[in-house]
């Protein structure tokens, strides 16, 4: 059970909230001042601390500054009101996960309590060990499903497309299927067909003998030969020459290949695994792959979903990857404001999984220590985080009603935040009726 701290010492505010709050299950426990807030903090602790500026008889600034420093996995929202909304940005430099403007609605309150429980969820679970074993970082249950598919074909030998998106991780699949297979402790072979010049991808790929071509001066061992007993990997195979596809097919088909400018035939035994970020059948229909190939790869054929058909992993990902910058030296670790979570929950990401990652890096070496705000984000981002990005939220095995619900619901509580919580606003900018958002909002809770 969550527990909250509300440190608030205004009754007709925090009476209701407390009920507000322990009808949604949360546990609370109200103080009315600062030194019962120091007090309830020393007897127990908390998960989410409500902090009011203002108290009777200290600064909130203080006393948040003295939960945290002996709770720092506490999380903090501070409320205040529109004449100190200085000291709510300075709450939110020394650590406050985001601050609520007094009056506010409760509908608010429950939207901002959610996505701090959600962070907090998510580095807790980047922390634990079943997370450690995991060979993607994922709770999707479509990316579950093509780490299951993966993790039994690895034990068969036979060949393993890997489809999907250019940074989706193909790659870091293909490794995992190495470390599951029969051959894991033999050579594993890894070659990016799309650096490799048309020119030398022959060579490259079979090797050479001595005096093939001019300059050449020993004999070269290419990738197929080095591969021998182990796996080969050939990430964008599309971008293979044809020419040099039907050499391919051959040594797949018996093993027996040539090195440029040899005449005795050689053999190598391989698993192979080949990527694609393109569809490999369009490839097949515009003559620029062979079809025998094309046959001969697709044993099985796993197909990655792009990150914005998972976004359920996107604040999973976040949490691992901050750990993973404040583990490899990163001067001080970087936080981010529930705004700027707001745009990474909705962008789309054209880069994917490896896009997620750079834009963090970019972050933590730029602004080290800092709490993040949407202005230090790249301006594509912020110009792609409009609402129309949740509809990629969505596939077509939910029903329409389904997904008309889901929608309205997200898109409601994006107008309330833009709307400062206000109701009376959140309806004008929505076209409806206070009434009407009112029942809407009733729904919305009841579906939570």
């Amino acid at each position: 059970m969550i527990k909250i701290l509300v440190v608030e010492d205004d009754p007709l505010l925090w009476q209701p909230l407390q009920y507000a709050l322990e009808s949604k299950g949360y546990r609370v426990r109200v103080a009315m001042d600062g030194a019962d807030a120091l007090a309830a903090s020393a007897e127990e602790s908390f998960d989410l601390l409500l902090q009011d500026l203002h108290l009777p008889d200290s600064s909130g600034l203080d006393i948040m500054r003295e939960i945290t420093l002996h709770h720092p996995s506490c999380k903090v929202l501070v409320m205040t009101g529109h004449a100190t909304i200085e000291n709510a940005v300075e709450a939110m430099k020394i650590g406050a996960f985001d601050f609520i403007i007094k009056p506010f609605h409760l509908e608010l309150v429950f939207i901002k309590i959610r996505r701090v429980i959600e962070f907090r969820d998510m580095a807790n679970l980047v922390e634990s060990a079943e997370c450690r074993k995991m060979a993607m970082i994922t709770r999707s249950p479509d990316m579950r499903k093509v780490i299951q598919v993966s993790e039994t074909a690895a034990a068969t030998g036979a060949s393993i497309l890997l489809l999907g998106e250019s940074g989706a991780g193909k790659e870091v699949l293909a490794d995992h299927i190495q470390r599951l297979s029969a051959v894991k402790d033999k050579p594993y072979i890894k070659v990016n067909c799309a650096a490799i010049p048309d020119s030398l991808f022959e060579s490259e790929l079979f090797g050479s003998d001595k005096g093939a071509y001019t300059g050449s001066v020993e004999e070269r061992i290419g990738y197929v030969e080095a591969a021998h007993g182990g796996t080969l990997l050939l990430d964008e195979i599309a971008d293979i020459p044809l020419g040099i596809q039907g050499k391919l097919l051959r040594v797949l088909e018996d093993g027996s290949f040539y090195r440029v400018g040899g005449t005795r035939q050689r053999q190598s035994n391989f698993r192979l695994i080949a990527t694609s970020s393109r569809d490999l059948a369009e490839v097949v229909q515009a003559r620029e792959f062979r079809e025998d190939l094309y046959y001969r790869i697709n044993v099985i054929a796993v197909t990655i979903p792009p990150l914005r058909h998972r976004r359920e992993d996107i604040p999973l990902l976040t949490a691992h990857f901050l750990k993973l910058f404040q583990s490899s030296g990163v001067e001080a670790p970087i936080t981010l404001s529930s705004p700027v979570l707001d745009i990474l929950a909705l962008y789309g990401y054209p880069g994917n999984v490896r896009e997620l990652r750079n834009i963090l890096e970019h972050l933590s070496l730029l602004y080290p220590g800092e709490k993040i705000k949407p202005a230090q984000l790249p301006p594509h981002m912020r110009d792609s985080a409009y609402i129309g990005n949740l509809f990629e939220t969505f596939t077509v095995e939910k029903p329409l009603r389904e997904a008309t619900l889901e929608f309205e619901a997200r898109y409601i509580e994006k107008v309330l935040r833009a709307a400062g919580g206000s109701k009376t606003q959140a309806a004008a900018l929505l076209g409806i009726s206070r009434k009407v958002l009112w029942e809407k909002l009733n729904r919305i809770a009841g579906r939570d």
